[in-house]
């Protein structure tokens, strides 16, 4: 009798096997279930992944028990009571620190990325319900294979410092609400073919190679990531974020165009205007040739030898000591004075320097002069005119992003600092002028009245930041430029916990009375972050066994298995129910049982009780919501499900 009891159990396990299969061709459009397809993210960047860490001087946690909240906690909070539905999370990139090209000072000043810091940041996103976009905050990873490879192998693994399944493979199933953001800015300077000789000869047409580059690099990765089962969405960025040898209006050649399986891309645009791009270049002509020479100090923009230098009286400095034969130095404020009264007022532009107080007496120099690109004889450049142009031409660059590309926006930067000789109103990183502040204002109501809705994080919420006032928030300060624009909210949802039984299945719908049934029960977090839930089987109110579940990944189904001994059961009909959960904060519990009817008969034969329950070959069936491929072999009553992923095990780690 005890084979017969396996060949039964054998199509248990085969019937319940086959129902995991079909489930898990669901998996990319179930999991993170309530969630819109495509969803508006609105929020900031800025803080690091090394800012997780408690802030011993800040108030109580609301997310770690004991501890003071740290600056990233503390950010979130800010941003979640603003309306803002997503956080940034960046880190140092490592491959581009490793191999001495990262431009930051130090080179790791992101933060080194460790697996605890991230853990933690999703804690946070988690306990707001707010979207996590993960920053590898880097620029030149693309520059060669060497870099490649350490690249794709932080990410995937194995990695001697993200491990056997790199960052994607440590938590793909640990929260719904993550983004991937696999390189921040490509610096396509850095790119092999950028040094070739066509390209140097052909800058603007080089445009092209060095997209096609950058789209086989975002493709390795988008292929990995998918083959590893991962279904979050992935941002590309626009090679014109680092810098492009394109005109403004055509930034939209500039994007990558990958191709995404399951259709979870975002193209992103960094959206600054910088000053000396914007404006005609302004020098001081020393030797007073009207020519740009040697002898000559530039104010604004890089300026080649020989070129002719025009002059506008309304270029004036701000006249410090009052003196009629004061001349403009260097340190000195410009101003464009544009009703030509000698006073700065609301109506005149700011040049370069500090920004000067209202009424502040300004005074002209014939020797500050400008490059007349036009040939009007008049300096233009940065008023709201500048600010407006900008705005439309990178709105503009975004819909032909959608028009030619079809994935939807989301642009993971975008701010008021506008380059070194800007003139602020604030300076610093998380400064502005007036100009910026309109453009970036420009920019958010643009995005906003598209249909659909334009994702944006802005730049940059963070305790790091030089600017004057800026406190634990940077930008998102009191009285700093974060809190003087208007936005519309983003759409804040509750993290959804939801555990389904997905079936009930019996080895026979008929038994013998005093016979043992084997019951199968199948469960599936329909929810957006890993559960623990307990599964209960009963008849007639009658407890038949209880079993816990511990940390079922997002989108995983786990098999049960119980034993209905009978043996204390009178014959007729039954309904055998299992009931899952609730799992914590769960809503909605109509999904959480399952039933099935049995018939229990006189037993007329003599029964061989051999079996005693669930043996060691009824380990539990764990399907992840990643598998690609499910290889189900059946011998002996085992069935195993297998991701299809390459042996990590056997490999060397990549970034070695």
């Amino acid at each position: 009798m005890e084979s017969g009891r396996h060949v039964r159990v054998t199509a248990l396990l085969v019937c319940l096997a086959a129902s995991g299969i079909a489930l898990l061709s669901q998996t990319v459009q179930t999991q993170g279930l309530g969630l819109p397809t495509n969803p508006t993210l609105g929020g900031w960047g800025g803080v690091r992944l090394k800012d997780t860490v408690q802030n011993m001087t800040g108030p109580a946690s609301a997310v770690f028990l004991g501890e003071k909240a740290s600056n990233f906690e503390q950010i979130a909070l800010r941003e979640n009571k603003l309306g803002y539905n997503a956080i940034r999370a960046s880190f140092a990139p490592y491959c581009s620190v490793r191999y001495g090209l990262s431009n930051s000072s130090p080179p790791d000043f992101m933060g080194n990325y460790t697996q605890g810091e991230l853990t933690r940041a999703i804690t946070i996103a988690e306990h707001f319900n707010m979207w996590i976009i993960v920053d590898y905050h880097g620029y030149a990873d693309f520059t060669n294979t060497t870099l490649i490879d350490c690249w794709l192998g932080f990410w995937f693994g194995p990695s001697n410092v993200t491990g056997a399944r790199g960052v994607v493979g440590a938590f793909m199933d640990q929260y719904s609400r993550i983004v991937w953001e696999p390189l921040n800015e490509p610096n396509s300077n850095s790119f092999p073919v950028s040094t070739t000789t066509w390209c140097m000869r052909n800058p603007f047409p080089c445009e092209t190679n060095k997209t096609a580059y950058a789209t086989i690099q975002y493709q390795l990765w988008l292929d990995e990531d998918r083959a590893a089962g991962d279904t979050h969405w992935v941002v590309i960025q626009n090679l014109c974020s680092y810098g492009c040898g394109l005109d403004r209006p055509e930034a939209y050649l500039d994007y990558p165009n990958v191709n995404d399986t399951i259709q979870r891309v975002y193209e992103s645009l960094h959206t600054y205007m910088y000053y000396p791009n914007m404006v005609e270049h302004v020098a001081y002509d020393s030797n007073n040739n009207s020519i740009y020479d040697s002898g000559d100090v530039p104010i604004v923009g890089f300026i080649f030898n020989n070129t002719a230098l025009a002059n506008d009286p309304r270029l004036e400095f701000v006249n410090a000591t009052n003196t009629p034969s004061e001349t403009w130095g260097t340190g000195k404020a410009v101003i464009y004075d544009a009703d030509n009264n000698g006073i700065y007022d609301s109506v005149d532009f700011p040049v370069t320097g500090t920004v000067p107080v209202i009424r502040t007496k300004l005074k002209p120099d014939p020797l500050l002069r400008f490059v007349d690109s036009d040939m009007n004889g008049v300096w233009e450049g940065w008023n709201n005119s500048t600010a407006d142009t900008a705005a439309r031409w990178d709105y503009l660059t975004m819909l032909n992003e959608t028009a030619r590309l079809g994935w939807p926006v989301f642009n993971t930067e975008g701010g008021t600092f506008c380059g070194v000789s800007c003139p602020y109103t604030i300076p610093g990183a998380g400064g502005y002028s007036t100009v910026s502040l309109r453009y970036i204002q420009d920019i958010i109501d643009d995005e906003g009245d598209s249909l659909p809705r334009m994702g944006q994080l802005l730049w940059a919420a963070a305790s790091w930041m030089k600017t004057p006032n800026a406190g634990e928030f940077g930008s998102l300060n009191p009285g700093q430029w974060g809190t003087i624009i208007t936005t519309d909210t983003f759409e804040i949802v509750p993290i959804a916990h939801t555990i389904t039984l997905t079936s009930i299945e019996i080895t026979d719908a008929t038994i013998p009375a005093g016979t043992k049934l084997e019951v199968g029960v199948t469960a599936r977090n329909m929810g957006e972050v890993p559960e623990a839930f307990d599964v209960t089987l009963d008849y007639s109110n009658i407890l038949i066994g209880q079993q816990t579940v511990y940390n079922l990944p997002v989108g995983a189904v786990q098999a049960l298995f119980f034993t209905w001994d009978t043996s204390n059961v009178q014959p007729g009909g039954y309904v055998l129910e299992a009931t899952s959960g609730p799992a914590r904060g769960q809503n909605g519990l109509s999904s959480n049982t399952r039933a099935i009817s049995v018939s229990v008969v006189s037993n007329t034969r003599k029964i061989n009780d051999a079996g005693t329950g669930s043996s060691l070959w009824f380990a539990a069936l764990v399907l992840p919501t990643a598998s690609v491929a499910v290889i189900i072999a059946i011998a002996a009553g085992i069935v195993t499900v297998l991701r299809h992923r390459r042996p990590v095990s056997l490999l060397k780690p990549r970034d070695h």
